[in-house]
């Protein structure tokens, strides 16, 4: 199985994917996967929607995921409008992409993936990149990679534990 987690954050849309075999082989990374997508700067409004829909149709193609998890936006009350738009798209693009690829998509807290993952929500950043197989801490982590990779892990676990695989081990 192969799992997706996405995070909106600075502007950018971060991606954690991981394979998930059977419960006698570890979790990884899926080495050579988009890092992030950043929506077109020279586009606005309904061009630049459709434009991040497209290219985000086509990274999900290529990740060809059987889940995906998106990390739940934290409140914030110092958004401004233009900010809290740009966020909110990027988030239903990618909705509206796995729907049409017939591919389940959930938005989970921060609160419900710390816990699966053992990492404060607050800290989902820090989240340990060893536990996905990263040698070294990979480029983006701590702005969007990290709580990404969390919330693939927290999605991985408790499917692992609902359809009991995984126990007495």
């Amino acid at each position: 199985m192969k799992l997706l987690g996405v995070v909106v954050s600075s502007g950018a849309i971060y991606y954690g994917a991981l394979a998930v075999p059977d419960a006698a082989q570890g979790i990884s990374h899926i080495a050579g996967t988009p890092e992030r997508l950043l929506p077109a700067a020279g586009l606005t409004g309904a061009q630049r929607l459709a434009d991040t829909h497209q290219r985000l149709a086509q990274d999900i193609r290529v990740l060809q995921p059987d889940a995906v998890t998106v990390v739940a936006t934290r409140k914030n009350n110092q958004w401004v409008y233009r900010d809290a738009f740009e966020r909110i798209s990027m988030i239903s693009a990618l909705m509206l992409t796995c729907v049409e690829q017939g591919i389940p998509v959930e938005e989970w807290t921060t609160e419900r993936i710390g816990k699966l993952v053992n990492t404060p929500a607050l800290k989902l950043a820090s989240f340990d990149h060893k536990a996905v197989g990263f040698e070294r801490i990979p480029t983006y982590w701590n702005v969007g990679r990290g709580p990404a990779f969390a919330a693939a892990m927290a999605y991985a676990t408790e499917t692992r534990s609902t359809s009991g695989e995984g126990q007495g081990s």
